[in-house]
């Protein structure tokens, strides 16, 4: 058995890790109810909450700072100035410890209920990795978008995954940290997925709530952001190119 089938087997060590900019609206409530959820597992040996406050103008990092008062498993880096969602989650995973890694939204929209669904996935598969297929809550446009461009990476990858571009995972900790995303924005899902993909790892799915954003505005820009999207799927597409030519070398799992 692998060394991640081992720690499945057993009460598992976890990280949560999740960008955060401008959710001072609703921040606290989430992070109540991540850390009430995850005290309340038995099947968690230890648990830590990492958050990284990605330039917010508004009371984001003094409410995140506050609430590791209360949270001893909450652990928060601030960014001076924004740099994007990737950038944020990136820093927040290199300081993560867990053995699992659970990769999430600040704004409440996924349910942590959802982790013991994904859990009991990679027991039953033995995958490095679980993906969210969301019952998406998007206005209709960035619908489209996450399909089209969802539907252009399976193609890319040989893949047929149901949700490509979902943010919500939970993957095998040394793998993830390994990854090193290069995304700047949004863009962070499409890329982890496309990433373990090339490690050969191959996500289980698994159906999960998704909710209404609860408070607070969505930071991404239609039109930019689609446009956005579109260039970083012929990334992907040159990218997987010339690893296929040999030209760049394929990372391990």
């Amino acid at each position: 058995m692998s060394e991640a089938g081992q720690s499945l087997s057993a009460p598992i060590r976890l990280s949560l890790a999740a960008p955060a900019y401008n959710e001072a609206a609703g921040i606290e409530a989430v992070i109540a109810d991540w850390h009430g959820f995850l005290s309340a597992q038995n099947g968690l040996a230890e648990f830590e909450i990492v958050i990284c406050n990605d330039g917010s103008k508004d009371r984001t990092g003094d409410i995140l700072d506050r609430l590791t008062l209360s949270y001893p498993g909450l652990r928060v880096l601030h960014f001076e100035q924004n740099q994007g969602a990737a950038a944020a989650l990136n820093a927040a995973i290199a300081a993560t410890r867990g053995d699992w890694v659970l990769l999430m939204d600040s704004d409440g929209q996924f349910a942590i209920q959802n982790l013991t669904d994904m859990l009991a996935a990679l027991r039953a598969s033995g995958a490095l990795a679980a993906i969210g297929i969301r019952q998406k809550k998007d206005a209709a446009f960035a619908q489209f978008g996450s399909w089209s461009s969802g539907l252009i990476c399976n193609l890319i990858h040989g893949s047929a995954l149901a949700d490509f571009n979902s943010a919500f995972k939970l993957v095998w900790g040394p793998t993830l940290r390994r990854l090193g995303l290069e995304a700047k924005g949004m863009n962070y899902s499409t890329e982890v997925t496309s990433r373990l993909l090339e490690c050969g790892i191959v996500p289980v799915e698994v159906r999960i709530e998704h909710r209404p954003r609860a408070s607070g505005v969505s930071h991404m820009k239609l039109v930019r952001g689609a446009l956005h999207r579109f260039l970083f799927v012929i990334y992907i597409a040159l990218r997987q190119l010339l690893l296929r030519l040999g030209i760049l070398i394929r990372p391990r799992p």
